[in-house]
C-alpha cells in the first residue's frame, strides 16, 4: 500500500509542471451606473432585479453578480449589498487606462420579510471606504 501511494504522489509531482507565462487572474469590482427596482414588492414574490454596470477598464471581463443580505436577523435579511464582480487577466494585451464598455446583468431577490428592503448598490471607492447607491423600497402585502 504505501508503495502504491509513493508511486501515485510522484506520477502527480512528474505530470505537474510551473509554467511562468501562465496567466494571473485577479478580481475587480464595477461600478453599478442603474437598476430596474419596483416602486414596491409583494411579501411572498420573486423578482429579478437587472442592474447597468461600467467595466472599470477595457481588460475587465463579467464574473459574477454578487447580492448578498446582511446577516440572518429579519431586519439583516431586508437589507441588501449589491456588487459587480469582474476578472482581470493580468497578462493580456489589453489596455487598462481605457475605461470599459457598459454592461448588464440580474440578480433575483425573494420579498419573505414583511419590512421595508434597503439595497445597497456598489458605486465605488473613496480611500477605504466605500460608496453605495442607497435605494428603501416599501413592501406590501398585495398587489396595489
Amino acid at each position: 500500500m504505501r508503495k502504491l501511494v509513493v508511486i501515485a504522489l510522484t506520477l502527480l509531482l512528474i505530470n505537474c509542471s510551473v509554467d511562468n507565462d501562465s496567466q494571473i487572474t485577479s478580481y475587480e469590482l464595477a461600478s453599478i451606473t442603474s437598476h430596474d427596482l419596483p416602486d414596491e414588492f409583494v411579501l411572498g414574490n420573486t423578482y429579478d432585479v437587472r442592474v447597468d454596470f461600467v467595466f472599470p477598464s477595457d481588460c475587465n471581463n463579467f464574473q459574477a453578480v454578487d447580492a448578498r443580505r446582511a446577516g440572518t436577523t429579519s431586519e439583516e435579511r431586508s437589507q441588501i449589498y449589491i456588487s459587480v464582480v469582474t476578472a482581470v487577466v493580468e497578462n493580456s494585451s489589453c489596455t487598462r487606462d481605457v475605461i470599459g464598455t457598459s454592461s448588464s446583468t440580474k440578480f433575483v431577490v425573494t420579498i419573505d420579510e414583511e419590512r421595508d428592503y434597503t439595497f445597497r448598490f456598489w458605486k465605488g471607492q473613496d480611500g477605504d471606504e466605500a460608496i453605495y447607491e442607497e435605494v428603501t423600497i416599501p413592501v406590501v402585502m398585495e398587489q396595489s
